[in-house]
């Protein structure tokens, strides 16, 4: 029979691998001696689960062009580090930090900073169309907005 403090090695070693496979899993690694196939699918499964959690937090990331694989890249990259709000602010700012933003990403990013209240206005694409996003205090509008039409002397554009 193992003595108390033995059993308590052997549980800390196994506590140990136990973080560090699914570190690994969670950040897209194969971990040493698993099958490289169901570890890449096990990783594919339990990113897209924190996906889910942090859409269910943070409704917003559907209008969001791509964010699942935009969040896949983050996911792997960044551990999770408190609950699914918190990974949902990561995620933003991780998205501010990039240099290889679209447009569109720009965009979401700018409406996302008009409703934080760190900026007032954003004049952005968002949806489709183009919108005035005004930000005071806990109010936030979106003004659809289209280009003012060129009218001749005639009143004819």
């Amino acid at each position: 029979m193992k003595s108390t403090t033995a059993l308590d090695r052997e549980r800390a070693a196994l506590a140990a691998r136990q973080r560090e496979v699914v570190g690994d899993l969670l950040a897209g690694r194969v971990p040493a001696g698993f099958d490289r196939v169901g570890s890449l699918l096990t990783s594919d499964i339990l990113v897209g689960k924190r996906a889910s959690a942090a859409l269910r937090a943070g409704p917003q990331l559907e209008a969001l062009p791509r964010w699942r694989s935009r969040f896949g890249q983050f996911g792997r990259e960044n551990p999770l580090r408190g609950c699914a709000h918190d990974d949902v602010a990561a995620f933003t700012l991780w998205l501010e930090r990039r240099d290889d933003l679209d447009p569109e990403e720009s965009d979401w990013l700018a409406v996302e900073k008009v409703y934080a209240g760190v900026r007032r206005i954003a004049w952005v694409r968002y949806r489709g169309r183009r919108e005035l996003v005004i930000g005071m205090g806990s109010a936030t509008w979106h003004l659809s907005g289209s280009r003012p039409r060129v009218v001749d002397e005639e009143g004819l554009s």
